[in-house]
């Protein structure tokens, strides 16, 4: 993750680089984006790059954990329908074909390079991002949803939360382990995982009552 140097800078100015940096990643292909690329991009001195961040890598890891926690705080600060979209969407935010998101046109770009960024990269993602960020938040979730009588009373919250901590990961190697590439396949995919998962979680009429919430909003 970024240096505390990076950090003391303004907000105005983290925000410009982290816009330019999206840009950056959304047009190319990691693989392709040379650090020549990254500096121009950014309008930037190696020196003062490397002052903010350890490498491209780092930079990237920055901007997935941004998009992360906008989802997350948006999530935690509407009612407990959003929850569980949170809990059920992940990094991806789509359940049942419902965008249900507050991120804007290129970060939802972002999230999609997720998909086809290097193994390596995407296990520092996984390892300094996500797994960090998501654990507690999901048994926060975990414990209001049970408090609402959503859950079944025979669920181990440490379980499931590290469950779906580890889900996105899971899901993209599962689409590169067997060449899945088709956007609608991957999405069918997650929709039918993420479905199963929820079912096993709540109680069935509060399941039942949440299916038929969210046709609702998709119509």
């Amino acid at each position: 993750m970024p240096k505390n140097t990076f950090f003391r800078l303004n907000e105005a100015r983290r925000e410009e680089i982290s816009n330019s940096a999206m840009h950056l990643f959304v047009d190319h292909l990691y693989e392709d984006i040379t650090m020549k690329m990254v500096l121009d991009s950014l309008s930037m001195h190696p020196g003062t790059f490397y002052r903010y961040f350890e490498d491209k890598d780092d930079l990237y890891c920055l901007l997935i954990r941004n998009v992360t926690q906008k989802r997350a705080t948006y999530f935690n600060n509407t009612h407990e329908d959003s929850l569980f979209r949170f809990f059920l969407t992940g990094l991806f935010g789509n359940v049942n074909g419902i965008v249900t998101e507050p991120l804007n046109e290129l970060e939802i770009k972002l999230t999609q390079t997720f998909l086809n960024i290097p193994e390596n990269v995407l296990l520092k993602v996984y390892l300094y991002v996500l797994k960090g960020e998501s654990f507690p938040l999901i048994k926060d979730i975990l414990r209001r949803m049970r408090v609402d009588g959503y859950l079944r009373p025979d669920l181990d919250d440490d379980l499931i939360s590290f469950m779906f901590e580890s889900m996105q990961f899971n899901l993209v190697m599962f689409f590169r382990e067997f060449d899945i590439k088709d956007p609608n396949l991957q999405q069918k995919i997650s929709k039918y995982f993420t479905g199963f998962m929820g079912h096993g979680l709540l109680e069935d009429h509060k399941y039942a009552e949440m299916v038929s919430d969210l046709k609702r909003a998709k119509e």
